[in-house]
């Protein structure tokens, strides 16, 4: 399941975490909910360039990096991107401080930076979109390639089948050729003994070849 039908699915809203501060005398920063569409948070990625890239001859091998940016997807390491947001989380997170501490501080740093938290959901949908993108074309051309593939190894079933057939024959052949050649020596030599034994009482030597020996 893609992450835009996962948010789909549990409706057309969502709510974005935002640290505000507190009104009163002593500034403290709380964690609040804002609610957005998810037409908001559509991102429009560049799908032509990413399928052109699942053409490529070694599409399982292309870094999602390379997806990120054929989608037009930044990879500046200055931009605010699900990926410095991942440095930034492993970079507050240690076993001393507990998961709300951790988002606190950074929804905190968040919006010190004047960084909307839609723009990191937007940049994980767009990343979520390019990948789907190109995993729709790889599938499509494996599609196509497991029916070429199915469709030669039925062509190869018969042909292995009619050579099969054609060896039965040639075998069949030659031991029908071999009978018949046993056959044909083992007359040949008795007519030949016929034909020494006849001569024999008109000459004092043997005239006629016989080749009893020789199979």
């Amino acid at each position: 399941m893609t992450f835009v039908r996962f948010l789909q699915g549990i409706g057309d809203r969502l709510g974005i975490l935002e640290s505000v501060p507190n009104q009163g005398s002593i500034p403290a920063a709380r964690i609040q909910t804002r609610v957005v569409s998810l037409q908001e948070l559509a991102s429009e990625i560049r799908s032509v360039e990413v399928r052109a890239l699942a053409d490529s001859p070694a599409e399982l091998a292309v870094p999602f990096e390379k997806i990120f940016d054929a989608a037009g997807i930044s990879s500046k390491p200055e931009d605010w991107t699900i990926d410095r947001l991942k440095q930034v989380i492993a970079s507050v997170t240690d076993q001393q401080r507990s998961r709300e501490a951790v988002q606190k501080s950074i929804l905190d740093l968040l919006n010190c930076n004047g960084v909307p938290a839609e723009t990191l959901v937007k940049d994980a949908i767009a990343r979520d979109q390019a990948l789907d993108s190109f995993e729709t074309r790889v599938r499509e051309k494996m599609q196509d390639r497991q029916q070429a593939c199915n469709r030669r190894l039925l062509e190869l079933e018969a042909q292995i089948k009619d050579l099969q057939e054609e060896t039965a024959r040639l075998e069949a052949g030659l031991k029908s050729d071999d009978e018949k050649w046993r056959e044909w020596r083992k007359r040949k030599r008795a007519h030949e003994r016929e034909l020494a034994s006849i001569a024999s009482y008109i000459v004092d030597h043997p005239v006629i070849t016989t080749d009893d020996g020789d199979e």
